[in-house]
């Protein structure tokens, strides 16, 4: 911008010695000078004396000379200030002209464009030497200096610079942005209401004018402009030019804001009929209809980002499932995608937190001067957040979400326009995400309805027989000699299975800790709701349990001791045992794949949910409560090792558990006494032990292939029943496979029993068993005969 000290060190020197009237001084050394330069400049600054003298003094043919001089010099100085504007008015037919205009001016960076010609056209028709179009900044609280270049189509280019704060007492076109009113001044330095100058560079500007572009109440920009001291000063008839103009402009914009609002509202209006298409035709789910929304909130208030926090049934938290990434399809439709690990957070948290707690509209024009707006999701992803919109969803007097608009296209701010427009929407998104949402509870419903059904028909309480008896025979006359052994092989004991788990759990926390009755009824019950399938039943579950036992039994034989608390220990033991109850012999896939109720219960680890659930309700049974001894915080924390554990028998969490526990140990990070390290290694623990069949001596293990297999085919055999095709692990066609595929998926596990033999020292059989069974794997695949299975590695050291 001008420089004002650079203004005046140009400029001709003071005013003549002597002379009454001067006006002010640059130097001693220069006062007692009478220079052409100081004349120019005294005679410029008291154009009365000039004017005087040439009547006075100057003959009449003089002037004439000198007026044909200055004609023939303005004529020269209006052909270099002519600034070429945009080819649409160079147009004779005005219809054609007027069209352009309106196709053209759809977005506000066209409208800028098309403002800053328009200014060109003002600067021709006032013969300034220069002119400056200024918009405002984000948050309002300075102006942008807006370049362009023409390039060979003659179209505008932009790019914003040079940040000019807006008050009074800056530059002339800070403080016409401040006050509103235009401002007409002959002489710029003289001036003390803008002491850092104007917005052109350089310091050879004489007189400026500046005239605010208002659109009703709205500040558009600041139109400046300028003449040099070889020109005469701009006039009061160029500033009332410049003010009808840009009152008519403001005007036109005012009514083109006007047609805008009403075409925005045009396609609101045919978004809410598709919504309501969407409800009340296909009843969508509402990963699909948030998408919706979010898509045409975007394009609502020219947002270049969107978000959608739906508020949890406890109003607790507030969260995302459905992701803006700023990806746009071929056709240039906004993508959204669904993650797998939503974002949550308390309710009161943030500035999404604050709109849900008050319902209030939040629209922050500078988001890092806003001490509520949390800059931590910015430096993660390398995003700027240069303004907010957030504004609650509301249905029934009740918060139902918040949607949160981040940036205003083309540098601008959200406007109360956007605010009013989103309102309007928003109560039709309610009605979407009320319906949608009651859709699914009754389909829910249903499918729960169906499952219990299922459930019911097919289960039943333990017999009053097998109870009775167990009550009085609860203990085994004799243990078996290998039972603390990792190679116990439990189809040899079929029928003392219910008497040793009572066995194992008295073993590690006494006879008192549960209530013997209570212990034999759940048992039991336990027992008759595994149904008869090939794999998956009461036999895997009792062998998982076992390893548990043998594990936590040497832990705490050891010297240093069991890592896990009394309340954990108890959980495992509860977990194992039911970790698969009602197991149908199908796995996750084949009920997603299948479309079966049980899928549309649980979005995620679908049966490990279902187990968890039934164990539960087990748990909850009058006979079963073998749980209620504890206090009320007891039997919450203990429920929810139990859920965590059986959880963490679903694979498709083994291999980002397991990097991330090899990475703490490569580092040597792992500390048992962080809630996330210890969760992830109870959770390599559990898979370990669901796995340990795997590990079993060579007989054994052999024969559990043999039976998970059928288990597998049976599977793959239905699912060719329904059209569908069978992973080849599950397709009998390829039985000859077995070999190749049980050496590929011990390659895929053995890492879990590497850690834990690392982490716990007393499970390096599980480790010695699976390495030797994979090379006899190994030797079956290529044809060899299998090696025999070293009963003495089993046993722990003394």
């Amino acid at each position: 911008m001008t420089d004002p000290i650079k203004q005046v060190s140009s400029r001709p020197l003071p005013a003549l010695p002597g002379h009454s009237y001067h006006t002010r001084r640059l130097s001693e050394d220069t006062i007692n000078i009478v220079t052409p330069a100081s004349v120019h400049f005294y005679l410029s600054s008291h154009p009365e004396i000039l004017e005087q003298f040439v009547t006075d003094v100057v003959p009449y043919e003089t002037v004439e000379r000198w007026m044909a001089k200055k004609n023939k010099h303005a004529s020269e100085n209006k052909r270099l200030s002519v600034v070429p504007v945009c080819a649409i008015y160079s147009q004779s037919n005005i219809k054609h002209v007027q069209n352009a205009l309106v196709d053209g001016s759809k977005t506000d960076n066209e409208i800028t464009s098309l403002l800053y010609n328009l200014c060109a056209v003002m600067s021709n028709s006032i013969k300034a030497d220069e002119f400056l179009y200024y918009t405002l900044a984000a948050g309002g609280k300075s102006l942008v200096k807006y370049k362009v270049a023409s390039t060979a189509s003659d179209t505008i280019s932009s790019s914003m610079q040079f940040l000019i704060p807006v008050g009074k007492y800056t530059t002339l076109a800070g403080h016409v942005a401040c006050s509103r009113e235009a401002i007409f001044t002959t002489d710029v330095v003289e001036d003390d209401r803008f002491p850092e100058g104007t917005g052109s560079p350089g310091s050879n500007v004489r007189s400026a004018l500046a005239v605010p572009l208002l659109s009703g109440k709205d500040l558009i920009g600041i139109l400046e402009f300028t003449r040099y001291w070889e020109s005469p000063p701009l006039s009061k008839n160029d500033l009332q030019i410049v003010i009808a103009m840009a009152s008519w402009t403001g005007i036109a914009l005012s009514q083109l804001k006007t047609n805008m609002m009403l075409v925005k509202q045009t396609e609101l209006n045919d978004f809410l009929l598709q919504i309501t298409r969407d409800i009340f035709d296909d009843l969508t789910g509402t990963e699909s209809l948030v998408a919706k929304i979010m898509a045409h909130t975007k394009l609502l208030v020219d947002a270049d980002r969107c978000a959608l926090f739906m508020l949890t049934e406890d109003k607790s938290q507030l969260y995302a499932e459905v992701f803006d990434e700023g990806k746009k399809d071929d056709e240039g439709n906004s993508i959204f995608s669904k993650s797998t690990n939503s974002i949550r957070f308390p309710s009161d948290k943030g500035i999404a937190g604050h709109v849900a707690q008050t319902c209030e509209v939040v629209n922050i024009p500078d988001a890092y001067s806003d001490h509520r707006f949390n800059r931590d999701i910015d430096m993660k992803t390398g995003y700027t957040t240069r303004n907010l919109l957030t504004m609650p969803i509301i249905c029934k007097n009740k918060v139902l979400g918040v949607v949160q608009m981040v940036n205003k296209k083309n540098g601008t701010v959200f406007t109360n326009a956007d605010e009013m427009s989103f309102k309007t929407f928003a109560v039709y998104c309610a009605l979407a995400l009320h319906y949608s949402k009651m859709y699914r509870l009754t389909i829910r419903q249903q499918k729960v309805l169906q499952v219990t059904l299922e459930m019911l028909s097919y289960h039943a309480k333990c017999g009053e027989d097998d109870l009775n008896k167990l009550r009085r025979y609860p203990h085994i006359k004799e243990i078996p000699e290998d039972f603390q052994l990792y190679s116990f092989y439990c189809d040899d004991y079929e029928a003392q299975l219910p008497q040793l788990y009572i066995y194992m759990v008295q073993k590690l926390f006494g006879p008192d800790t549960f209530d013997l009755s209570s212990l034999c009824s759940f048992i039991l019950t336990i027992k008759k709701n595994y149904r008869e399938v090939a794999y998956h039943n009461w036999d895997h579950a009792f062998t998982v349990c076992h390893c548990m036992f043998t594990v936590l039994l040497s832990m705490i034989e050891s010297e240093e001791g069991c890592p896990f608390d009394l309340l954990e220990q108890q959980a495992f033991m509860v977990a194992t045992i039911a970790h698969d109850i009602d197991h149908r012999g199908y796995n996750n896939d084949f009920f997603n794949k299948c479309k079966e109720p049980m899928a549309a219960l649980y979005s995620t680890s679908t049966m490990e949910m279902h187990h968890f659930r039934y164990t539960c309700t087990v748990l909850q049974q009058q006979d079963n409560q073998i749980l209620g001894h504890l206090s009320r915080e007891d039997y919450k924390k203990i429920l929810q090792y139990i859920e965590h554990a059986i959880l963490a028998t679903d694979l498709t969490f083994f291999m980002p558990n397991q990097k991330r526990l090899s990475h703490r140990l490569e580092n040597n990070s792992l500390d048992l006494n962080v809630w996330e390290h210890r969760q992830d290694v109870i959770a390599l623990l559990m898979t370990s032990c669901d796995l340990i069949a795997l590990a079993k001596p060579w007989r054994e293990a052999k024969e559990t292939v043999n039976v998970l297999y059928e288990e597998f085919y049976l599977q793959g055999d239905e699912e060719k029943k329904r059209g569908l095709e069978p992973i080849p692990m599950m397709d009998r066609a390829r039985s000859d496979q077995i070999p190749k595929q049980q050496v590929g998926f011990i390659n895929f596990v053995s890492p879990a029993y590497k850690l834990i033999a690392m982490i716990f020292p007393c499970c390096q059989p599980l480790l010695d068993g699976l390495r030797e069974n994979l090379d006899n794997w190994q030797r079956i695949a290529s044809g060899k005969e299998p090696g025999m299975w070293e009963v003495d590695k089993s046993r722990r050291k003394p």
